[in-house]
Formats: C-alpha cells, sequence, structure tokens
C-alpha cells in the first residue's frame, strides 16, 4: 500500500516536472511502467546476488568470487542496455528535452524519498550489534 501511494506521488512529480500535456502523459505512462517494472525486476535479482555474496564473502573460492564479479558485472551491463533502449523509445516519444527532463526528475524525486525517509529513522533506535 505504502509502496503505491509512493509509485502514485512519483507519476504525478515526474508528470509535472516533464510538463506532459494529457495526451503525452496518455502515451508515456505505459511505456515508462514496462521500463520502471524491467529495472525493479533487474534490481531484485542484483539484491538477491549481492546478499549471496556478503552471506558467504568469507568461505567463496576464487573461482566463486570470480562467478559472482562476473554476474554483478553482466547484470550492471543488462541495466545499462535497458537504460539505452528506453532512452531512445522515450526519446522518440517525447523529445529529448522532456527525456533529459525525465532523468533529472527521478534523481531529485528519488533523493527526496532517501532524506524524508532518513529523517523518519533520526531517533529511532539502531539495530542490534552486528546488524550494521
Amino acid at each position: 500500500e505504502r509502496l503505491q501511494e509512493i509509485k502514485a506521488q512519483k507519476s504525478a512529480y515526474l508528470t509535472q516536472k516533464m510538463g506532459l500535456t494529457p495526451e503525452e502523459a496518455q502515451q508515456f505512462w505505459p511505456l515508462y511502467n514496462e521500463y520502471d517494472g524491467k529495472l525493479e525486476a533487474l534490481r531484485r535479482e542484483m539484491r538477491e546476488v549481492r546478499q549471496a555474496a556478503r552471506r558467504h564473502a568469507g568461505e567463496l573460492t576464487e573461482e566463486e568470487a570470480r562467478d559472482l564479479i562476473t554476474v554483478e558485472l553482466d547484470q550492471r551491463q543488462r541495466e545499462l542496455d535497458i537504460r539505452r533502449a528506453y532512452a531512445e523509445k522515450f526519446q522518440r516519444q517525447i523529445g529529448s528535452r522532456k527525456t533529459a527532463v525525465l532523468y533529472k526528475a527521478e534523481h531529485d524525486f528519488n533523493r527526496e524519498l532517501l532524506r524524508r525517509f532518513r529523517e523518519r529513522m533520526e531517533g529511532r533506535p539502531g539495530p542490534p550489534p552486528g546488524r550494521r
């Protein structure tokens, strides 16, 4: 539920910052949601690989460590490939200027979200020892 609320806020924020017309928004959002879904699925995969690497870091053989590094680099390349492909699609659909505004607005929104999260976390007790 909280995630849906954040996504709605993000949609409104990006639409406003990019100055999308109703017609542009109608065309843009299905494409953006497809893009965002692909990146989110990849981020989940990346998180799982990083967590496994942290859990077993001291136990890895040279070959396993090399494989983990290769997997992470491959995932980063896939992320770049997705971003590059959708940058072209966005530019065709809404133009280069609005695409550039999109990327800046995404960055600004995420930075503000992180700032708010940190503010809420201040004053809360920290994690138990050894969990940091």
